[in-house]
């Protein structure tokens, strides 16, 4: 049996179980009395592949692995209303203090998230313009990508010369991002997207320095941070670490 036989169904069952174990807890909430005063939130670490795009875990930046749920239930908040805002899950910390009232801690600044209670109200359909994210667990430096909710930038290099791969998803168009294998064609390749692609590799760079991401891409030689704070293009003494 492979992936069809057993793992999607003990996934599916997984879902099923937690899905049971919240409806217990909204019941009694409700026992109680306390549920239309109650502020729920159900999210999640990141899921696995399942064999989509022929893989297994979560070592990917594709959406069905990078993405994960987001439901928010409570006083101010429209029933069965949705949002393609961009969020980190690290706002949400800043985003309960807001719908609670209380102050944020000093230690906390706008590198640990920013609240979108605006979104959750429905008085803005928007929080941030662009999600970067990585993957550095296997060969370094790894994956990276950044979206701006419609157009997707993922850029691959093991490091070593082998791998060094870019792709450029139409989300709209492509949201299973869709692969050449399939019969769609990377965008990345494509002169009518190059202007898309040069703004997106331009954000990528920034928030990789921003992020004091310490690798360099070896085909792209893409500008670094390092400790002592300059910006060169050599490769990190880590980047073999």
């Amino acid at each position: 049996p492979g992936v069809r036989e057993l793992v999607i169904p003990a996934y599916m069952g997984l879902i099923r179980q937690i899905d049971d174990h919240i409806g217990r807890l909204i019941a009694f909430l409700g026992e109680q009395g306390l549920r239309d005063d109650t502020l729920i939130v159900f999210t999640s670490d990141h899921g696995i592949a399942i064999g989509r795009h022929g893989l297994q875990g979560k070592q990917n930046l594709y959406e069905h692995t990078w993405r994960v749920p987001y439901i928010v239930r409570g006083p101010g908040i429209t029933a069965g209303s949705e949002s393609d805002a961009l969020i980190y899950l690290h706002d949400s910390f800043p985003t309960l203090c807001d719908l609670a009232g209380i102050d944020l801690p000093d230690t906390i600044d706008e590198n640990d998230g920013q609240s979108f209670r605006a979104v959750l109200e429905g008085t803005s359909e928007t929080h941030r313009d662009h999600l970067y994210g990585l993957y550095a667990g296997g060969a370094k430096p790894g994956i990276r990508a950044v979206t701006d909710g419609r157009f997707k930038l993922i850029k691959y290099d093991v490091g070593n010369d082998a791998t060094q791969v870019t792709q450029l998803f139409d989300l709209a168009s492509n949201p299973f991002e869709l692969l050449p294998e399939h019969g769609v064609a990377n965008l990345a390749n494509d002169p009518a997207y190059a202007k898309i692609r040069q703004q997106l590799e331009e954000k990528l760079s920034q928030e990789r320095i921003r992020n004091d991401d310490p690798y360099t891409f070896l085909g792209d030689r893409t500008l670094l941070r390092f400790e002592d704070g300059s910006l060169d293009d050599r490769l990190p003494f880590r980047n073999n670490a």
